[in-house]
């Protein structure tokens, strides 16, 4: 049985850390955008990414954002992954896998980071709602 996934609005909420970019030297892998995301109110601490982080944290284990990559892929729930990148703006995108193939996955919900400023984006649904109501 397939689980149902939600998230929170929080279309109304802009983030930013300037502190960690200026310590880290700025985005320089789709890793560090994430590693950035996770530290949002966004991110989902029980996801797919958050998992694999922690088993690897205290062990020097730390794996290439491909090997992540791959790794996600052989899970099943909720993860994030890095879909546009364009500097200065990343797209990340929450989604449900349900098996190895890249395609099977569900999107939940769409982020974007745009300088350093991280941002939910509308649904379609509440852009046209929104449009139909003026």
């Amino acid at each position: 049985m397939q689980r149902m996934t939600t998230t929170e609005d929080l279309t109304s909420v802009e983030w930013r850390d300037i502190n960690w970019l200026e310590r880290v030297g700025g985005f320089q892998n789709q890793q560090m955008v994430l590693d950035y995301f996770a530290l949002s109110p966004f991110w989902d601490r029980q996801c797919n990414n958050q998992v694999l982080s922690m088993q690897t944290q205290y062990n020097d284990l730390r794996q290439s954002y491909e090997v992540t990559v791959e790794a996600l892929r052989k899970m099943t729930g909720i993860e994030f992954a890095v879909v546009h990148e364009q500097p200065p703006v990343w797209i990340i995108q929450k989604r449900f896998r349900r098996g190895p193939a890249l395609d099977d996955v569900n999107p939940i919900a769409t982020y974007y980071i745009m300088g350093a400023n991280v941002y939910q984006s509308p649904t379609i649904y509440s852009v046209i709602a929104n449009r139909l109501v003026k």
